[in-house]
């Protein structure tokens, strides 16, 4: 299938600072975006482009959007060089890199095309193979970093003079299978009209491991091209957005999972606790064990709490940048008279919707979380309040038991110590010892007082 003037737009962004950024982070993966795109411009047109000399990432400190480029009579880094399917063969590619820094974020929009004109000549119609041309080696392909945000990939072409027209998703799954030629292509996603011709999208928004998003317009009026190149600018903060906010839910993903696993720890140790409170035997090793865990329940209660408020973060990020995104349509729409994107603001008012409404269940969930943390430790305190009450009511009856033995053992012990001359011999013969049958004496009149005093306190507690 022959198509005119192929594109291929890149847009990439990276964090590179934030409210739990590292300041320690290496300045080499600072530079991460940069870096990737000079390894693009590498495998396509094999030139060195040193984007990373080129730039001044601390230009207009306090803006929001700034283009970052030191040479202040541009704003883009315009390249042209030749591809070579063949030894015999060269064909032109010209392109831009646009670097800038959009809030807390680094953005790349690098773009590699067959222009429409070569010699004041239009150029020739080309296969659609000729896509692999501008993704040598995969180098397009979705990068892995800490500080990577997200990426999209915007394809166009013309097929204005194509001889066959009636099926354009067939011609957009051609173009897609070629740019990820021997790599997994992302699944299609749905279909729509944007600037007056059919655009494809690629990539399921709600798959967030290796999700990307890759367009495909193809341009079936002249008119399209016009008004992509009048928007593109608005469409790379638009993209931006779309990133931030695909992140933002991919993160929250993944502290849903941690928050789950310590939900569910949460929920065992209560269980645990519930069933000890029900138990009438509660042993000194038990208590101990509660105490224990009174201990470490705060460290949890932080940890759980950490994770609700990252939670909340994500939640945060997709509102805000959903709001950004509505800003950016409306400008779009400004510019081109109230242009229909209908296809664009799908994404606003299904996906970002469908995000937000998933996290605000998750947090009305996780919230039980927080409260039975609040249940358990009152539950332990409470039982260790009971447990060490019973204890203290132990200790002072025992305290009375044998207060009243020892008492009344003395007492004893002092009467029949002033008349062991008057005990008979036969009764006792050690009586000749004073001292030794006062000892003896005493401890029998001391153990009967005890069994007097605990046999009191049992009849006592009987009638209770």
């Amino acid at each position: 299938m022959k198509i005119y003037a192929p594109n291929i737009h890149v847009f990439t962004f990276q964090l590179y600072k934030g409210s739990n950024f590292d300041d320690n982070i290496d300045s080499k993966d600072l530079n991460f975006i940069w870096e990737r795109g000079n390894d693009i411009i590498k495998e396509v047109l094999k030139q060195d482009l040193q984007l990373s000399q080129k730039i001044d990432v601390n230009k207009d400190e306090g803006f929001n959007k700034v283009d970052i480029l030191n040479d202040q009579n541009e704003v883009a880094v315009y390249l042209e060089g030749n591809v070579n399917p063949s030894p015999q063969q060269d064909i032109l590619i010209t392109g831009l890199a646009y670097p800038c820094r959009i809030s807390d974020s680094y953005g790349l929009w690098l773009n590699l095309r067959r222009p429409e004109k070569e010699n004041n000549q239009r150029t020739e119609d080309v296969e659609t193979d000729f896509f692999k041309l501008l993704n040598p080696n995969n180098c397009l392909i979705l990068p892995t970093h800490p500080l990577f945000l997200g990426q999209t990939i915007l394809i166009t072409a013309s097929i204005i003079n194509a001889k066959i027209q009636n099926d354009h998703q067939k011609i957009a799954d051609e173009c897609l299978k070629e740019v990820f030629h021997q790599n997994t292509v992302p699944p299609f996603y749905r279909q729509g009209e944007l600037f007056g011709s059919p655009i494809f999208e690629y990539g399921l928004p709600n798959q967030s491991s290796q999700y990307q998003q890759v367009l495909i317009c193809l341009f079936t009026e002249k008119e399209t091209g016009k008004k992509f190149d009048q928007s593109c600018p608005k469409l790379l903060d638009l993209f931006f957005h779309h990133s931030k906010i695909v992140k933002a839910y991919k993160d929250s993903r993944a502290i849903y999972k941690d928050l789950d696993k310590k939900y569910r720890d949460i929920e065992s140790e209560v269980n645990k606790i519930l069933e000890l409170k029900n138990n009438q035997d509660i042993t000194r090793q038990d208590l101990k064990k509660l105490q224990n865990q009174l201990k470490a329940f705060p460290t949890l209660a932080l940890e759980y709490t950490r994770l609700v408020l990252n939670l909340e973060d994500s939640q945060n990020t997709i509102v805000i940048n959903a709001d950004n995104y509505g800003d950016k349509l409306e400008q779009i729409k400004h510019n081109l008279n109230g242009e229909n994107l209908d296809f664009l603001e799908i994404f606003l008012n299904k996906n970002c919707a469908t995000f937000k409404r998933q996290i605000q269940a998750d947090l009305g969930y996780f919230q039980h979380g927080s409260q039975l943390l609040d249940q358990a430790v009152n539950s332990i305190r409470g039982i260790v309040e009971i447990e060490q009450a019973k204890s203290d009511r132990s200790l002072e009856t025992t305290v009375q038991v044998l207060g009243i033995g020892f008492g009344g053992g003395a007492i004893v012990s002092g009467v029949i110590v002033q008349h062991i001359d008057k005990i008979n011999q036969p009764f006792l013969p050690i009586s000749k010892n004073p001292f030794l049958a006062s000892l003896i004496l005493s401890i029998i009149a001391t153990i009967v007082c005890t069994l007097l005093a605990m046999l009191g306190i049992w009849i006592k507690k009987r009638k209770l």
